[in-house]
């Protein structure tokens, strides 16, 4: 033993001494990494005197009686010593960690001179040879101790503990104790996380997939991304090779220590001392080697999939912002972020596990033979059979996981598309039906995932076969051949041959789970390549500087040639052979009706719409833009109108003033810092509008493109910002700034330079605003409307939060709910068995523990068997098959009650309670409180975990309690000394899964958190592609997207390397526990048989993995709990819409007539800590039946407001308000704006996913014919049903209506925000008649009125227009107000229209009635005036003269 070890010792030091210089070059070149006053002089004279200490003792040797083999042994190791002086210095200096060559030598060498000491000590006894020996050991100890120490505190540059800590610490993860301690000291928050390495850096990552991606092999393959990402990080997917086939070695050296402690105590009393120390040592090598291997491998695998990931996420956001932006699809872009960018992370689990399984099979086939002979095959036969399931699931799998992903995208996407209309939602009252559709989406989801999960129940039946029925058929069969032998089981066969049964069946399972799983990811890779391949946006601009200048010496800015624009989904062309100029330093006004190609001309100048023919050139590339309905990322203010650029105060304020921003910032509680919300929800569509014009102004480009962006301001706020920046003095025109303005209003012709008005697919007019109105026949091309100039008054106050009172606030309600999730919350196991259901919960119950008892029970029973007579070999064969047959039954039953009848029900109703309280109960204020990304994240990231990971963990947990139990009580029966140590495990065992758990908790919530962000960013750079593209703000919005990702990585990195640090600890323990076990049998001779010690020893090699896979299962199970946590904390804390007494149902029908009174109504906002702010106060109106009320006012009076209280979006603070004499505040909310009102909104609701029919019709109450007229009547039907035959696959065979209907709206021609105001006009006649046909289905009950028996009547709802016709031309307003007077006035109709001017009125003076026209103009929340039309008109006019 002694001369074995000490040539080990001379080994070491050989390799050492060869390796240094190669070591020195490397650090000869690197700089100085640590602090000049940090020169690591300690080590240094320790190492000195460690190396003066082996030359002593090499002196000493050289004249021993016993010295001569130890002098020459010693001369490597004097060596050595000698080269580690200036090997720790340059380490220390040069090297951002401590040596790691240094540490493994000294640590290697520690062994056999602990061996040698002990050596000396028997020849010498105490000597000076002995203490130089123990003086040399105890040197290189602290050496190790000190040169494990991290370097993080004395680098130059801030670098990663795990980055900056010894190879100890890196193999053991002590690195990690800090954060653990912390983490059960406090509440984790993100920033106290440490930093990742620099290689894992999501930007590095990024850039390295780019270059790989660009230069990828062509055409492309299946294989293409997969290729990519291999090249782009090479050396780290090579990484784990070594650390696995280690991991090979020790798990196989299992079997081989097993049959060595049967034979060795088998002998008895006859063997010899040093053979027992041997087998101990063995063991100590076997399972310190099976850990630490374990741990490397997994380590290396988890680096690499935070590395896929960053990779993956960076290629899908550098495309986002190349991507055409009209093809883009919400739950698309969620599913490619978060399922399929983790299925393609997993991919290299996948592979390296499938290569080193398949080793560890023919290794294990290979050491089977010698075990039982020629009988080797069974289990390859076993194999075979089980493997026609993976065959057979590998070629179904792949359509009907993609049938799931495709139902899942569809489900995210309407859920994306109702959280961003919530607001309209309500307004319509059609919270209900979307509600529906929602739920409906998702059982249909559940039922594409059934099929998926009927597979997985039958490939887990197969492979599960192989390891129960392998062990039983190898030994009846070998039972069979040794009977003709004449021979018998022995115990060492019979435990070897299980052990290796059991390594050669996990790896063949894990092959044929890996098989269907490959499947899986290799259609994410495919998903996630089309999109990257998906062509980009085509930009077909010029750039002007390569195209002749006109001869006439003028400068353009812009210049269209023949263009012609034809989107796909329409079926000729919207602009044809279209040119014109547009010179710099002027403002050109464009104008048109509805539909006649405006804003796709806009997005042509942009180069989003490539022109199907012609040229068009521009002079900048950076065009600021503001769109029709305004881009603005969540933020404050100040951060939406800045945006990427730079900060300049002067000029800040300067924009300020010139969109008239001042007075609604100084209204505002907390100014420019007043948080906008999701998609600019805390604030009103005018001051949206303006916000998006200051940003385009603040950026100050030489091109500016507006896009009808003042149809939401009063008329003295829009002619003021006109003034400030198109007057003679104005802006632009001082500056030269080039400006194209998309407008209808006859006030910006006068300013324009040159007019373009487009109709009839066609320029029909162009030229000046003199030439126009001078010209008679130009002049019919356009009607002019009549603009008045509305009223002065205060910023009406939106629903604002404070931004430093929001943060303090969530971080609060953060910190508590993290709080009680780190010390674990019990009610949420209630919560989730009930939704669950006790009978199956009690069927899996019994499932798992009958599986755990018949799987694990047979080694007692291989036991019993070896030691039992010959004769009774075929009851014991009879008895393992029984067994075997139990356990099999039992875990096909514990998969089908997980995944065919816990998943889908407790999907669908945790998924059904969570819409039911975001969309059914929640009210408006919660969602401008609260990130659309966050509430996204329930329905995506929480459902996920709900359907996929919580019922495997709750499975997976009772599984392994039940077993674990089951193992105890066998090992502990094989050796009762063992009992001994086990209070030591349990006491272990909780404090480790304590520490753990309580930090692991808050790791995997805050990484669920983090990644809310990400889709937030993610989802508004891509929502706002179109604005990001024109600003050329591409590099800047991806370097937001990285710095999220970043962020969301750090947290799920940490929490891998916590699992690893677990597996360690947990392994380790096992490995005591299993080499006291043999140190017990082997030392205490008589007290453990050959066949209890082979029981326990197969027991020990899967207690290891049951004992982590417990406390990894639980974890598991708690952090999906977190989701539980979330939804419940989500149900329980959510305000609800309705109150108690609201319960008030009016009789008959409601309204009856239409009569409105305001009963000195005030209406405040409620803030955090209490605060209001006062939107309406003391109104007082009554307005008869039947009249028609306008209701005006500068933009931020409180029209809006008064608008949202009558729907009850908004309480009163004081005050009431009836209908028909009917409280407002008694009646339940959804039946006031069912069936009280119809609302025609500013924005018009468009729900793209889902179908025609739905978005005029949710209640499905209506015929076609109903539909198709309501339509037509709004001359819409022509625009669907044309472009539904030019998408149709036979456009010579007609379609029929109702598949028109029944089409989503995404798939149907695109609709102008004209045309969508027409639609939302539409839908409200169709309202109208579903009130009616509602009204004849209530049973006829004639009522009274005093006294006196009446017919019932039907009902007469009011009609609500909230700026209905702000983006529409003259002659379409016109139309609307035609269809709206038809439909609604003349029949009696009470209409209430909020409106910034009085043109739409004016114009219908010719059918005005002074006593039913009536206009209210509001001011600072009161009422100013109120009176006939031509009452207002009149001081209207004559203020404006005076």
């Amino acid at each position: 033993m002694y001369p074995t070890l000490r040539a080990l010792s001379v080994a070491f030091s050989a390799s050492f001494v060869a390796w240094l210089p190669f070591r020195f070059s490397q650090l000869r070149t690197e700089a100085t990494k640590v602090i000049s006053r940090h020169g690591g002089h300690v080590k240094l004279r320790i190492a000195i005197l460690l190396a003066l200490v082996q030359s002593t003792v090499l002196f000493w040797d050289a004249f021993s009686r016993f010295g001569a083999d130890r002098f020459f042994s010693a001369i490597p190791s004097v060596l050595a010593c000698i080269g580690l002086c200036p090997l720790l210095f340059y380490e220390h200096t040069k090297s951002t960690r401590p040596s790691d060559l240094a540490v493994l030598y000294l640590l290697l060498t520690l062994v056999p001179d602990s061996v040698d000491l002990g050596a000396r000590i028997h020849d010498d006894g105490i000597s000076v040879g002995v203490g130089l020996a123990a003086a040399s050991a105890l040197l290189k100890l602290v050496l190790v101790v000190i040169e494990s120490r991290g370097k993080a505190s004395i680098l130059r540059d801030e670098r990663s503990p795990e980055e900056s800590s010894g190879v100890l610490s890196r193999i053991f993860f002590w690195w990690i104790n800090p954060i653990l301690a912390k983490g059960n000291r406090n509440i984790l928050t993100g920033e106290e996380l440490p930093p990742m390495g620099q290689k894992l850096s999501s930007e590095l990552r990024r850039q390295k997939a780019l270059q790989a991606w660009d230069r990828r092999a062509k055409p492309e393959g299946k294989m293409t991304l997969p290729m990519v990402l291999v090249r782009s990080m090479l050396p780290h997917f090579l990484a784990p090779i070594i650390p696995r086939l280690s991991l090979i070695v020790f798990r196989y050296s299992q079997p081989v220590l097993i049959s060595t402690a049967i034979r060795t105590i088998s002998k008895g009393s006859s063997r010899s001392t040093s053979a027992d120390y041997w087998v101990v040592l063995m063991a100590v090598v076997v399972y310190v080697g099976l850990a630490v291997s374990t741990a490397l491998f997994k380590h290396r695998i988890n680096r690499l999939e935070v590395m896929i990931r960053g990779a993956v996420v960076g290629l899908i956001n550098n495309k986002s912002l190349s991507h055409h932006s009209s093809h883009y699809d919400d739950g698309q872009a969620v599913t490619l972020m978060s399922t399929d960018a983790d299925n393609v992370a997993r991919a290299a689990s996948m592979f390296h596990g499938a290569w080193a399984q398949a080793v560890e099979v023919v290794l294990g086939m290979t050491m089977l033979a010698r075990e039982v002979g020629w009988i080797w095959p069974v289990p390859l036969v076993i194999i075979f059979f089980c493997s026609r399931m993976s065959r057979y699931l590998a070629k179904n799998l792949q359509g009907r996981q993609k049938d799931w992903t495709v139902a899942t995208q569809e489900r995210l996407a309407m859920t994306i598309s109702m959280l961003g209309s919530m607001k309209s939602l309500k307004m319509l009252g059609i919270t209900p039906y979307t509600e529906t559709l929602v739920q409906n989406l998702r059982a249909s989801e559940l039922s594409k995932a059934m099929k998926v999960r009927w597979m997985m129940v039958a490939y887990n039946a197969s492979a599960n076969a192989l390891g129960i029925f392998s062990p039983i058929l190898t030994f009846v069969l070998y039972v069979i051949v040794a009977s003709w032998n004449g021979t018998a089981l022995d115990t060492e066969t019979a435990f070897t041959t299980t052990a290796l049964l059991g390594l050669v069946t996990h790896p063949a399972n894990m092959i044929m789970t890996i098989i269907p799983q490959a499947i899986g990811s290799l259609a994410a890779f495919q998903r996630i390549q089309e999109y990257l391949l998906q062509p980009p946006r085509n930009d077909q601009r010029l750039d002007l500087k390569q195209v002749l200048i006109n001869p006439a010496n003028t400068s353009p800015a812009i210049q269209v040639e023949n263009v012609t624009i034809q989107p796909a989904t329409s079926a000729s062309p919207v602009l044809k052979n279209i040119s014109f100029v547009v010179n710099r330093g002027s403002i050109v006004t464009c104008a048109g009706p509805v539909g006649s190609g405006k804003t796709l001309l806009a997005k042509a100048l942009l180069g989003e719409l490539p022109p199907t023919s012609g040229t068009i050139s521009v002079a900048s590339r950076r065009i600021a833009c503001c769109e029709q309905s305004p881009w603005l990322p969540s933020g404050t203010i100040r951060e939406a109108i800045c945006g990427f650029g730079r900060d300049d105060p002067g000029w800040y304020r300067e924009v300020i003033r010139l969109c008239c921003l001042g007075e609604d910032l100084s209204a505002l509680p907390n100014g420019d810092q007043t948080l906008i919300g999701s998609r600019g929800l805390n604030l009103s569509g005018g001051q949206r509008q303006r916000v998006a014009l200051a940003r385009a102004v603040y950026a100050r480009f030489q091109l500016v493109l507006l896009d009808d962006c003042f149809s939401a301001l009063d008329g003295t706020t829009e002619k003021q910002i006109i003034e400030n920046l198109l007057g003679p003095e104005g802006l632009f025109r001082n500056t030269g700034t080039t400006v194209f303005l998309i407008s209808n209003s006859a006030l910006h012709f006068r300013l324009a330079d040159w007019l373009v008005i487009l109709g009839d697919s066609e320029i029909r007019y162009q030229g000046t605003w003199k030439n126009l109105r001078e010209d008679a026949d130009a002049k019919q091309v356009l009607k002019l409307d009549i603009n008045s100039e509305g009223q002065n008054g205060s910023a009406e106050k939106q629903p604002e939060l404070d931004k430093t009172v929001q943060s303090q606030s969530l971080k609060l309600a953060e910190a508590t709910d993290d709080l009680s999730r780190a010390t674990g919350d019990a009610s949420l196991y209630g919560y989730y068995l009930r939704a669950v259901g006790a009978r199956n919960f009690f069927i899996l119950l019994s499932c798992t523990f009958s599986y755990s008892f018949f799987v694990t029970f047979p080694q007692y029973w291989l036991q019993k068997w070896t030691e039992a007579p010959v004769s009774q070999t075929w009851f014991y064969v009879g008895g393992y098959l029984i067994l075997s047959f139990l356990a099999w039954a039992a875990t096909n039953g514990s998969m089908w009650s997980t995944h065919i009848l816990i998943a889908p029900s407790s999907g669908l109703e945790l998924h059904r309670r969570l819409l039911s309280t975001v969309i059914g109960r929640a009210p408006l204020l919660y969602f401008s409180t609260t990130d659309t990304g966050v509430i996204l994240n329930r329905f995506s990231q929480d459902m996920r975990l709900v359907d996929r990971q919580l019922p495997p963990a709750v499975l997976a947990i009772s599984n392994q309690i039940f077993k674990l139990l089951v193992q105890c009580v066998l090992l502990f029966s094989a050796q009762k000394l063992m009992t001994l140590t086990l209070p030591i495990c349990v006491a272990t065992v909780y404090f480790v899964q304590k520490i753990y758990l309580r930090t692991s908790r808050q790791l995997r919530l805050l990484d669920l958190e983090s990644q809310s962000a990400v889709y937030s960013s993610f989802l508004e750079s891509v929502e706002g592609v179109t604005t990001i593209r024109a600003f050329g703000w591409e590099k800047q919005a991806e370097q937001a997207n990285i710095r999220a990702l970043d962020k969301s990585q750090k947290p799920d990195y940490i929490l891998f390397c916590l699992q690893q640090w677990l597996g360690i600890v947990l392994d380790l323990m096992v490995a005591a526990i299993a080499t006291g076990l043999i140190a017990l049998a082997l030392f205490l001779k008589g007290t453990t048989t050959a066949g209890q010690i082979g029981m326990a020893l197969n027991i020990v090699l899967v207690a290891n993995s049951t004992l982590l896979s417990l406390v990894t299962s639980w974890t598991n199970m708690e952090i999906s709990l977190g989701a539980i946590s979330r939804l419940k904390s989500l149900e329980t804390k959510t305000p609800r819409e309705d109150k108690p007494d609201e319960n008030h149902t009016p009789t008959g029908p409601w309204p009856s007539s239409g009569a409105l009174e305001f009963d000195n109504v005030t209406v405040a906002y409620k803030q955090v800590f209490s605060h209001e702010s006062i939107a309406l106060q003391n109104v007082t109106l009554s307005i008869s039946a039947g009249q028609q009320v306008a209701v005006c006012g500068r933009t931020g009076s409180g029209k809006s407001t008064m608008l949202l209280t009558l729907l009850r979006l908004i309480d009163v603070k004081s005050g009431t308000i009836k209908v028909d004499g009917v409280d407002l505040s008694l009646v339940p909310r959804s039946l006031i704006r069912q069936r009280c009102f119809i609302t025609v909104g500013q924005e018009a609701l468009v729900l793209s996913q889902a179908s025609l029919r739905f978005n005029l019709d949710p209640s499905a109450s209506l015929s076609d014919s109903t539909i198709i007229a309501a339509l037509e009547r709004t001359n819409l039907w022509r625009h669907f049903s044309a472009g539904s035959s030019s998408a149709a696959a036979d456009p010579q065979k007609p379609i029929e209506a109702s598949d028109i209907l029944d089409t989503a709206i995404a798939s149907l021609p695109h609709m102008s925000t004209g045309q969508s105001q027409l639609f939302a006009v539409a839908r409200a006649i169709l309202q109208l008649q579903s009130i009616r046909i509602t009204d004849k289905n209530r049973p006829e009950e004639p009522y009274r009125d005093n006294g006196t028996a009446i017919a019932p009547r039907q009902s007469m709802p009011i009609l609500l227009l909230d700026e209905a016709t702000s983006s529409l031309d003259p002659e379409s307003e016109a139309a609307i107000h035609t269809i709206i007077r038809e439909e609604f006035t003349d029949k009696g109709h009470t209409v209430i229209a909020i409106t910034h001017r009085l043109g739409g009125l004016a114009t219908e003076k010719d059918v005005s009635d002074p006593k039913r026209d009536v206009v209210v103009l509001l001011s600072r929340g009161r009422v100013e005036k109120f009176g006939p039309v031509q009452d207002i008109l009149t001081t209207q006019a004559e203020s404006s003269q005076g």
